[in-house]
């Protein structure tokens, strides 16, 4: 089910991937790999499994882990002559919390694969490695890996080992083919729009009566795992399952496990079942769950080449959104002290800038790749969904304003150059790379104008689509510096360097000061009630500690090695009291999000908290609705909801209107809003939708940039207030 949210699956970007890895090595599941047998002859088949030990309260997910977290996944090194077949699994057990449900292995599971022996082996002794990588959960959720070994001897006679029985013991839990029930899929009413409701029906046996049926992960649509069961005649079994398309169709077969009602003291009983879809067409009726989608699909009115020119204009674009605004103070101040140097040199340093860029978009779209093989749901910005990645970032920006302000320098230890030589050791070629990888991590949690197009297409597209639109996004946010660099002569109309420099980089330290309050103040309430205290104590004292570095190693000529003493004396002390002991930084949770109506000022719209269903229900009172999809760390949606959306103007509207106002928070991951940005082909927030109060009619779509003119046009087009609203 592509329904899983990317916050669990831990989706993140270069130093966040560091710190993920970190985090990984306290991981509370044990993994061993077991083989059934010691010895096999050529020609044999010998099950092998991946054995999960969970402490209790913690569990890992099943191969489609239901509306959160990731499935557990394999991957093997075997030697010539020995092939390993696809997982068996054995049926996991819902698993409700946050009025999510996910399917879930608690304890001990035991993943069951066939190793197939080549008839012409040798004899002897081979090694056999599986990579096993997990994602397991209590409150918070770890990402695990671990590398497995085991031995299998090729011999003239089997050897069953020690762990056989134990395997066989699960391999009877095995879902086996369940032809005798004869299961089927019908529609109960013809699907209207892009959602549907099944029923799964067939003959029940007398030792086992189906309760529930859970989908294997399929592309293109999702089965939600609330189910009805139905009344039916005696010996069969009726239940009803709702199903929602992203395709243009919906599947012709979807695969699953009917699963029995659990008795106490024995393993869940399942069959496994592909049932056929019966044939339908696209319905042109509204849907009545949810609104349908008012205007043609961008992507259909432009071809891939049109995609990529929006893609590079929205990279070009993203040169001028306050995210990035702080980089490009750096890159100023390199652009000066390039001015003298030699043609070449501003080639290779410019060029080298763009590939920081080049690389950092094109991990991002590994990103979002490897969570949609996964089944996920991947969305512009969704590793500042990530607490480490945005703690991560803080740290990085809080340094980097720090070196700017003067406190210590990124340059050779004990060297005390001017200032020009300073900022020449720094614009070298790996910072000008890691100034790159700085716009790129700035940059996504902004959406320019013709951005949210072409990602909203990239994010449906096969892998290859991705990487392309990626890439020219990349070459757009990049494409000004390399210009620059390879035309020097335009330099000439900027300052030449002097001892305004210093001053000019102290006053660019503010932008970049003001970044990481901005994500300070997106990161501490992460980590619960003390965060704020706890995370500032940590900066200010990482502050110290760069301060020391820079006063007394850099720049100091006595009691350099006691200054390394008391800088590693302080590190580790902000490390294991203030982030291990008192933030608990790896136990990171959702921010609290309030009551269900939140107000950003004593004048503020009033918000309620949104869900399909609540959309539905005020336009079924009679009430439009304006929907606001967004996020604390999207500098674009804030722009936004400042000047075009929470204003007076149109509080006045929505009350003339009777409106009722949404909003959508995806500052943290949500599996549901992820899903509705990708019916609306967004491919993150900001989204803006005005739905009429007819419920037949669809939404209007705004742009990722609004005015006030565009917000109010749009409320004017709902009309004025329905009979219904005017007498509530």
């Amino acid at each position: 089910m592509p329904s899983a949210t990317p916050l669990r699956r831990g989706c993140w970007l270069g130093l966040g991937l560091l710190i993920a890895s970190a985090s990984a090595a306290d991981t509370k599941t044990r993994a061993t790999l077991l083989l059934a047998a010691d010895a096999a002859r050529p020609g044999d088949s010998v099950l092998a499994a991946v054995r999960l030990q969970m402490p209790p309260g913690w569990h890992t997910y099943w191969r489609n882990p239901g509306e959160s977290g990731l499935a557990t996944t394999l991957a093997w090194t075997l030697p010539a002559g020995i092939t390993a077949g696809d997982i068996q699994w054995p049926p996991p057990e819902p698993y409700v919390t946050s009025d999510l449900t996910t399917y879930v292995y608690h304890d001990e599971v035991l993943l069951l694969v066939p190793l197939k022996l080549a008839p012409d082996l040798k004899p002897g002794r081979l090694s056999l490695k599986a990579r096993v990588d997990w994602l397991e959960c209590e409150v918070a959720c770890v990402p695990g890996a671990a590398t497995l070994t085991a031995v299998l001897e090729v011999a003239a006679a089997d050897r069953p080992s020690a762990n056989a029985p134990l395997i066989a013991a699960w391999q009877k839990r095995i879902p086996p083919p369940g032809p005798d029930l004869q299961a089927r899929a019908v529609w109960e009413t013809p699907p209207a729009g892009d959602t549907g409701t099944l029923i799964v029906e067939g003959q029940a046996p007398a030792d086992f009566q189906p309760t529930d049926f859970y989908a294997y992960p399929g592309d293109g649509y999702e089965i939600s795992p609330a189910v009805k069961v139905l009344s039916a005649d005696a010996g069969r079994f009726r239940l009803s399952k709702f199903i929602k398309r992203f395709d243009k169709a919906f599947p012709a077969q979807i695969a699953g496990i009917l699963v029995g009602k659990a008795s106490a003291g024995a393993p869940v009983k399942a069959f496994e079942v592909a049932l056929d879809l019966p044939a339908t067409t696209a319905s042109s009726a509204p849907s009545p769950t949810a609104a349908p989608v008012a205007t043609a699909s961008p992507a259909a009115k432009a071809g891939l080449l049109g995609m990529l020119g929006l893609a590079f204009l929205g990279g070009l674009i993203l040169n001028v959104m306050p995210c990035v605004l702080p980089v490009i103070a750096l890159k100023v101040l390199g652009f000066v002290q390039q001015s003298k140097e030699a043609p070449q040199r501003v080639r290779q340093l410019g060029v080298v800038y763009a590939l920081g860029v080049l690389a950092s978009f094109l991990v991002l779209a590994g990103i979002v790749i490897q969570v949609q093989h996964a089944g996920g749901t991947a969305s512009w910005g969704m590793q500042m969904q990530n607490p480490y990645f945005r703690l991560a970032l803080l740290v990085v920006v809080t340094l980097v304003a720090l070196n700017l302000f003067g406190v210590f320098e990124i340059t050779l230890p004990g060297s005390a150059l001017g200032a020009a030589a300073g900022l020449a050791a720094k614009e070298g070629a790996a910072g000008a790379f890691f100034n790159g990888v700085l716009a790129t991590a700035l940059a996504t949690p902004c959406t320019a104008p013709f951005l949210a197009v072409a990602l909203g297409f990239a994010f449906t597209q096969p892998a290859w689509v991705t990487v392309l639109i990626f890439t020219a996004v990349a070459l757009g946010l990049a494409s000004p510096y390399v210009l620059l660099s390879w035309h020097p002569g335009w330099l000439k109309f900027l300052p030449k360097p002097g001892a305004w420099m210093l001053r000019f980089k102290v006053a660019m330290g503010f932008p970049m000061l003001a970044t990481a309050i901005w994500l300070f103040d997106l990161t501490a309430p992460s980590f619960g009630e003390g965060g704020v205290l706890w995370l500032g104590l940590s900066l200010a004292l990482l502050a110290l500690t760069a301060w020391v570095w820079g006063e007394f190693v850099q720049r100091g000529a006595k009691r350099r090695i006691l200054a390394w003493g008391v800088c590693v004396a302080l590190l580790a002390f902000n490390y294991a009291y203030l982030l291990e002991d008192q933030l608990r930084w790896r136990s990171p949770h959702a921010a609290d999000t309030g009551g269900d109506i939140v107000k950003d000022g004593p004048e503020g719209i009033e918000w309620h908290r949104w869900s399909e269903a609540a959309v539905q229900a005020a336009r079924a009172a009679g009430h439009p609705a304006l929907v606001d999809f967004t996020a604390k760390w999207c500098l674009t949606c804030k722009s936004n909801k400042r000047f075009a959306v929470d204003i007076p103007e149109v509080r006045a509207r929505l009350k003339a209107l009777n409106a009722v106002a949404f909003r959508a928070d995806n500052t943290d991951p949500n599996p549901l809003i992820a899903a509705e940005l990708k019916r609306f082909e967004r491919a993150g927030v900001p989204l803006v939708l005005v739905f009429p109060a007819e419920v037949s009619k669809p939404p209007i779509i705004l742009p990722a940039i609004l005015t006030r003119s565009i917000v109010l046009d749009a409320l004017a087009k709902v009309g004025p207030p329905t009979v219904a609203s005017r007498t509530e």
